[in-house]
């Protein structure tokens, strides 16, 4: 059974959303702050995390942080912060997706539903097959990329990024095609999705970010994987 961890100091919509997913058929355990979350998280496996970002004992992305240091599950951030740039905080610092409260119990199970589906269709992969191009190699059984024999360590979604392009090595592949196949409508609509996941895919491959060499912008267009 998919299980849920939902991390949320107040009581209310801790209640709420453990009722609500758990009608949907999910386990879900609940954590009211840093610390127990992050026991939880080191104590047994989730295949999800819906997080707030204003919790009593410390910065919700810190948490964010810290579990996508050493998991792989998607983050789904929850939270009253509505600004562009607090969305874009959460998303560079590893989650997959951001809602803002008050939210729409409809919308937030199919948030949760669209990442389980996308994490699971990853899982069916069946091919083991590695793409390589230069010193980069995309590993589809692994979910992960090495450069130069190091890990580095992505997240589902930036995963998903690199290995379209990957799959296009040489080519250049629009923002638009990245977008469409990466993100569902269900989820925040805005073209700086790309350039977030693009920057951290950098930070993780790439000698200098600021000076790519492997992953390169193709002005007004979108990116191309160096061969």
């Amino acid at each position: 059974m998919v299980a849920i961890l939902v991390v949320e100091d107040e009581l209310l919509t801790r209640r709420t959303l453990q009722a609500l997913l758990q009608g949907e058929g999910f386990t879900v355990v609940t954590a009211g702050g840093v610390a127990e979350a992050l026991a939880e998280v080191g104590h047994r496996a989730f295949d999800l995390v819906l997080l707030d970002l204003i919790l009593p004992d410390g910065d919700g992305l810190t948490v964010c942080r810290r579990i996508r240091a050493r998991h792989q599950m998607p983050i789904i951030i929850l939270s009253t912060k509505r600004e562009l740039d607090d969305r874009v905080a959460g998303l560079e610092t590893g989650a997959d997706d951001y809602i803002s409260k008050p939210f729409e119990p409809r919308e937030v199970v199919a948030r949760v539903r669209a990442q389980l589906r996308r994490a699971q269709e990853l899982n069916r992969e069946a091919e083991a097959s590695v793409i390589r191009a230069g010193n980069l190699a995309v590993d589809v059984a692994l979910r992960d990329a090495t450069i130069g024999g190091r890990r580095a360590g992505l997240t589902s979604k930036e995963f998903e990024l690199l290995h379209l392009l990957a799959q296009r090595a040489g080519r250049a592949v629009s923002r638009e095609f990245l977008f469409e196949k990466v993100w569902s409508e269900d989820e925040l609509a805005s073209d700086k999705n790309v350039a977030v996941y693009i920057r951290r895919i950098r930070q993780k491959i790439e000698r200098d970010p600021d000076a790519p060499e492997i992953l390169v912008t193709v002005r007004g267009y979108g990116y191309r994987l160096a061969t």
